[in-house]
């Protein structure tokens, strides 16, 4: 798994690409959320386009982000998410906690940035 950010605004933009699964150390990105919420960032879209496979462990860290977001007041929104995990996240009934959105721009649009 591979983690990449950028910052849109005051947005953190951060791509999951490849695999979210115990052994690709999926705790990266709840680690990297912790370190920009200690540093005043409050605003997420994590974009999953490129994230192919997602296992317990995985979905694991997005709760645990938006735990993490949530209790420091911040928000924590989900763009791009394919089909398969769509399914997945649908299913554990994440998206009643979590945004999601078609594109990574309407998510962006969506904090009316």
């Amino acid at each position: 798994m591979d983690i990449s950010e950028r910052k849109v605004g005051r947005i953190t933009v951060v791509n999951v690409q490849g695999q979210a699964i115990i052994n690709a150390q999926p705790e990266r990105l709840s680690q990297l959320v912790g370190n920009h919420l200690k540093s005043g960032e409050r605003l997420f879209v994590v974009n999953l386009s490129d994230c192919y496979r997602m296992d317990s462990t995985g979905l694991g860290e997005l709760i645990k982000s938006q735990k993490l977001v949530s209790d420091y007041e911040g928000v924590l929104k989900l763009a791009c998410v394919p089909l398969r995990l769509r399914g997945l996240i649908v299913v554990t009934n994440l998206n009643e906690v979590l945004e999601i959105f078609d594109s990574e721009q309407a998510a962006i649009n969506s904090f009316g940035a």
